[in-house]
């Protein structure tokens, strides 16, 4: 039996070998601290799930969702918006419900690209960036980005037959895996590349309410003229701590928005009303949850990264996302490097080529356990003499 060729042509989903690598560390008895996987462990508020258990009793909530999405939900959507990025949001033509932001990226690179297209991708990336784009057909181009560049793209080196070609640009801020913020300055450049090539510009806003040092995020659609290109993907993965419920919506260009939800109608039946319903509860919370989010991560980053430095890392505290973004010592690939701390110490991180060949010389830790399981990675890794040597 051959697969398809689109899923011959992926490579191989890193992600899910390391479940099989710490399935077999637990299997051993061996304490795994988890870095690896950007999984979410802070609760979500009450109030959504008091709000989830009250739909749950509805009987009518366990029907078939509408394929729109609630209006009400909608409706809670573009108030969010206007509330927290000063974006204006049709709820009724601008906004699509989604079972997770993953799965509208991927289905969004499915309406729009066809073997044979380009996509743009910033890498090292979140990997639905560019596997959407393989199993269409379509060849992602890479566009490499560093430190030293503040890990934003050099529009400027785009060759024009690769702008000619390319369908879709793909840009995330802040970013996964690097923590990385763009300022303003360069959106209007990129809503401006993609105006003069015909792009469409998608914006992956997942880590929207993640950030640090009051250095808030802005919205991609804030930018003057950038509705006319581009569709921007949230998620309450992160922003609520509901990653397991699979709850996200896009908002954007209207004619994006009615292809997105064209294609969904033809492979899903809808985010669970349910869900929706609690969802709304989030989107009126006022009792300072995010606050909290981002100040609890804001300590893990802060206790992780010295702890690092401490060790010869030279880390830059990330501007945003739950992710530190690591170089590897030298005598490692990425790959070997994660495997011999989790043989050394049962601690998981994601080795870097998993986010595109870029991000190879590169682990990525996510910090999605408690303070005091951070600090036992640290010391697990010192006594381990896991230090980085240039």
């Amino acid at each position: 039996m051959e697969e398809a060729q689109r899923l011959l042509k992926l490579p191989i989903y890193v992600f899910a070998q390391l479940d099989k690598l710490k399935a077999e560390q637990a299997a051993k008895g061996a304490d795994v601290i988890d870095l690896g996987m950007g999984n979410p462990d802070i609760p979500p508020p009450p109030e959504v799930i008091e709000a989830l258990i009250k739909a749950a009793g509805n009987p009518e909530n366990n029907r078939y969702p509408s394929f729109e999405g609630a209006p009400e939900f909608k409706t809670a959507v573009a108030e969010w918006c206007k509330r927290q990025y000063g974006i204006k949001i049709d709820p009724e033509n601008e906004v699509v419900t989604l079972i997770g932001s993953k799965e509208g990226v991927v289905h969004f690179t499915l309406a729009y690209v066809n073997p044979g297209d380009f996509t743009l991708v910033p890498m090292p990336a979140y990997p639905a960036h560019f596997r959407g784009t393989i199993l269409a057909g379509g060849e992602p181009i890479a566009l490499p980005t560093t430190e030293h560049r503040n890990y934003l793209p050099d529009l400027k080196i785009i060759v024009p037959g690769i702008a000619a070609k390319a369908k879709i640009m793909f840009l995330s801020y802040p970013t996964n895996p690097t923590g990385a913020l763009a300022p303003r300055e360069f959106f209007e450049e990129a809503v401006a590349f993609c105006k003069k090539h015909q792009i469409i510009l998608v914006h992956d806003f997942a880590y929207a309410e993640i950030y640090f040092e009051g250095k808030k995020p802005i919205s991609i659609l804030s930018i003057p003229g950038a509705k006319d290109i581009a569709i921007e993907f949230h998620t309450t993965s992160k922003t609520f701590g509901m990653p397991g419920w699979r709850c996200g919506f896009a908002v954007g260009n209207r004619e994006l928005i009615e292809s997105l939800r064209k294609i969904k109608t033809n492979l899903d039946y809808g985010l669970f009303t349910t869900v929706q319903k609690a969802a709304i509860a989030a989107f009126s919370l006022k009792n300072g949850y995010t606050d909290r989010v981002r100040a609890t991560y804001q300590r893990r980053r802060d206790v992780f990264v010295d702890g690092l430095n401490s060790m010869g890392w030279k880390i830059k505290k990330p501007a945003g996302t739950m992710y530190v973004w690591i170089p590897v010592p030298q005598g490692f690939d990425s790959t070997e490097f994660t495997m011999h701390v989790l043989d050394k110490t049962g601690v998981v991180l994601s080795p870097g080529v998993a986010f595109g060949d870029v991000g190879e010389g590169y682990v990525r830790a996510a910090l999605v356990a408690p303070e005091e399981r951070i600090i036992e990675a640290l010391d697990r890794m010192k006594k381990a003499k896991i230090t980085f040597n240039g």
